[in-house]
């Protein structure tokens, strides 16, 4: 029975008619996805195949260049082409380290290494090729200062004649590197020993050592020679050799990436092809049961709801309804019709209910007339009481300011005796006491009737708090407190410069009072990217309770015996003062203390005033 009524449910039908369709969807997901991964995985391959042939082009210029500056160097012995050839050399170590990163040159290690191996064989021979080069310069230079051609101290034309014949033809080869020119140098050479033997054999004393110095000019030049022909060698045909078999595997590379490119492309066509005309097969089969199961739900469910929906719609305007359709069903809009029954029975039901409803608006309405009466009443009371605490407290502060004013004159004008001056003092700092309740009193007054006016101003910051710090000076004096201020440098802001006092000098004189060892700090902090100043009171008293700073702030409440016995006198309106302020003049206010230990009273004041913050939820 239980499997039954499942199988009649409307859910069950939208379930079986939306699985018919995630068969095609699914597979059309399968082949889609399919289909993304053989194009990215071509397409991958496609790019390594490009990143591959970059590089070995990149190489076989590099080899193009490095064989022109070994060339140079050939010519030229310069230093420069030197360095510029291992540099070149390092460039394309480099090109074959970030080809053999390459997942597509696993194939072809072998032949990478030999390029490597080739490359490497080049750098060994032009290392070669530079010492020889060196050795050939000294060796010229040795060429050119020999002994025997100092020809002043030759007397024999002849001799002298084909020695400097036999050093031109050296020097014709040092430029041009014609071997003909070593045949000619050997023939004028060996006159001159032919001369030079002749000449000995006629006289018994020679003047200077000839033979020898003829010798060895004729040695130096051979070597000279040798070492030139071994290192022309070297770079003509072994060099360049390795050269050469760099660029056949870089060319057989090229074109078996070439290959494997266009093979990989062509593949990935026909199987994306044979992926496209699956899924536009899928794609017809899925639209074509949408419109079936479409036309299904419509007969089955849409139409029978609709019936429904216009009984429901007929009986809520309170029509007669005759006959309910699909009562005899037993699925979801079998209940419907059944539920559009009941609603037929409680519609009569309803409209009496109506009734009593609209009378009891009218008792609600004569109620909300009543509360808005009293609600004026109170208004106007709230208004007398503001007006009376204003003039009470002017009334109060005229006699009680003449009180301080003289006391503060008697104090000033004679010496007493200690009792009497303690009673002074005593007097005016209770009158100035009495005088700060009256002036907390009134501004929260004004604050509760929305009658507190700001003067918005320019003030710089830190002489304001320092003028803070100067009212508080004595009474941190008289506690032995350190009292320290901290301000990066002088800044303008434009707020109301005497509720900001206000709101510090609570602050402070709260922080003195509950200190009785350590420091009272104000620190100024500038927070540019934020808009604002941040200025805090920290000190090292007692702390606050971390379950009393959630009612910190309520005017009238002290917390403990400390408080209220210990530090002495108080209203508990000094932090109730300053949090509404700070709230009207737009400043955020926070708080953290560790009891024992200190507290953290800081500020947030914008730069610019822009409205109060919103009030606290209850």
């Amino acid at each position: 029975m239980r499997s039954n009524k499942i199988f009649n449910t409307i859910k069950f039908q939208i379930i079986s008619a939306f699985a018919v369709l995630i068969i095609p969807l699914a597979s059309l997901s399968y082949f889609y996805t399919l289909s993304y991964k053989i194009f990215n995985q071509s397409f991958n391959n496609f790019l390594e195949a490009e990143d591959a042939s970059s590089l070995l082009s990149k190489v076989e210029i590099n080899i193009i260049d490095l064989q022109r500056n070994v060339l140079i160097f050939k010519e030229t012995a310069s230093e420069n082409s030197a360095i510029q050839s291992s540099k070149k050399y390092q460039d394309i170590s480099i090109l074959i380290d970030q080809l053999n990163t390459l997942s597509i040159i696993n194939e072809n290690v072998e032949t990478l290494e030999n390029i490597r191996t080739h490359l490497d064989s080049y750098k060994s021979n032009f290392d070669t090729v530079v010492g020889m080069r060196n050795q050939q310069v000294s060796l010229i230079n040795n060429h050119h200062n020999a002994k025997i051609l100092n020809l002043k101290n030759i007397s024999d034309r002849t001799l002298e004649n084909h020695i400097i014949k036999a050093h031109s033809e050296s020097l014709l080869y040092l430029s041009s590197y014609d071997s003909s020119h070593i045949t000619l140098f050997k023939k004028h050479l060996s006159k001159a020993k032919f001369q030079l033997g002749r000449k000995s054999a006629s006289t018994t004393k020679t003047p200077y050592p000839l033979e020898q110095s003829l010798e060895d000019y004729s040695k130096n030049f051979s070597t000279i020679v040798s070492i030139t022909r071994h290192y022309i060698y070297l770079i003509n045909v072994v060099m360049t050799g390795s050269a050469n078999e760099i660029f056949y595997h870089a060319a057989k590379l090229q074109e078996q990436y070439h290959t494997n490119a266009t093979t990989t492309r062509q593949l990935a066509k026909l199987t994306l092809e044979k992926q496209q005309l699956l899924g536009r097969a899928l794609l017809l089969i899925g639209s074509a049961l949408t419109l079936v199961i479409a036309f299904a739900l419509n007969f089955r469910i849409t139409r029978p709801i609709e019936a429904i929906t216009s009984v429901f719609l007929k009986l809520s305007e309170g029509d007669q309804v005759s006959a309910l359709p699909g009562l005899k069903r037993k699925d979801e809009i079998g209940l419907l019709a059944a539920a559009a029954n009941v609603f037929k029975r409680r519609n009569a039901e309803t409209q009496e209910l109506l009734m009593q409803a609209e009378k009891l608006n009218l008792i609600q309405t004569e109620l909300n007339e009543a509360l808005s009466l009293e609600k004026s009443k109170v208004e106007r009371a709230l208004s007398i009481k503001t007006d009376f605490l204003a003039n009470m407290s002017h009334e109060l502060r005229t006699p009680l300011n003449s009180v301080i004013g003289y006391t503060v004159r008697l104090l000033k004008r004679e010496k007493y005796d200690d009792r009497t001056t303690s009673a002074l003092t005593a007097i005016e700092r209770s009158g100035r006491h009495l005088l700060f309740m009256i002036n907390d009193i009134l501004d929260l007054s004004k604050i509760d009737a929305n009658k507190l006016e700001l003067n918005i101003i320019s003030v710089n910051i830190e002489q304001l708090c320092k003028d803070c710090i100067n009212q508080v000076n004595t009474a941190a004096e008289d506690k032995s407190l350190l009292l320290k201020f901290e301000s990066p440098h002088d800044q303008t802001i434009h707020t109301d410069p005497g509720r900001l006092t206000q709101i510090l000098l609570n602050l402070l004189s709260n922080s003195i009072k509950y200190t009785d060892s350590g420091s009272v700090t104000l620190k100024i902090t500038p927070e540019e990217t934020l808009g604002r100043t941040q200025i805090s009171v920290i000190d090292t008293g007692v702390g606050i309770k971390e379950s009393d700073q959630i009612k910190l702030f309520t005017r009238f409440n002290q917390f403990d015996e400390y408080t209220r016995f210990k530090v002495g006198q108080g209203t508990g309106l000094g932090l109730a003062i300053v949090s509404n302020l700070s709230r009207i003049m737009g400043i955020a206010l926070e708080v953290s203390s560790e009891y024992g230990k200190g507290s953290n009273f800081t500020i947030f004041v914008p730069y610019e005033y822009t409205g109060p913050l919103p009030s606290a939820p209850d």
